[in-house]
């Protein structure tokens, strides 16, 4: 230990473990894969009605909240990163999906509220959405192969969701 030490390798850098190859390979085909589908999904919901997934997620969001959602509350409610998000709903205001208003009994709080052209556009976006998660993802699995990644990928999602910063643990 003390060869280690000295050649700079601190106890808490020993300890450190790593996965084996196979494991690494499985993370990086998760890893390549995950990117790869979000940004063809993203393309594709943008060319096919003109929004991005960020937004998609945020009208998603909304949908089954009819009164709004605080703006804090959404903001650690979304899937994509916080930064910007202000940004983001600037813009969706201005496209009329969304509007903030306030309620009555607390005048502090800002509620962003899902359009009339709002919940027409998700519509649309879904039907592309899902027909594109059915054409990349979907029809490249059969139902035994669905089964044991998603049975997988709730384990992970237990133990990671609750770690990302600023997030909701639910």
């Amino acid at each position: 230990m003390s060869k280690q030490l000295q050649n700079g390798l601190s106890s808490k850098e020993l300890s450190l473990s790593s996965p084996s190859s196979e494991r690494l390979r499985a993370w990086r085909l998760f890893f390549e894969s995950a990117l790869a589908l979000l940004d063809v999904l993203d393309a594709e919901l943008e060319q096919a009605v003109g929004i991005s997934q960020r937004w998609y997620d945020v009208l998603v969001h909304l949908e089954d909240s009819p009164d709004g959602i605080p703006m804090n509350e959404l903001a650690d409610r979304i899937l994509y990163s916080k930064s910007g998000f202000t940004r983001v709903v600037d813009r969706m205001e201005e496209a009329k999906l969304v509007r903030r208003a306030r309620p009555d009994n607390d005048r502090r709080t800002i509620l962003i509220v899902l359009t009339h052209n709002g919940t027409e556009l998700l519509e649309r976006a879904r039907r592309h959405h899902r027909d594109g998660i059915q054409r990349h993802f979907s029809q490249h699995l059969t139902n035994a192969d669905i089964k044991a990644l998603t049975h997988a990928l709730e384990k992970i999602s237990t133990h990671a969701r609750p770690l990302r910063p600023g997030r909701i643990h639910s």
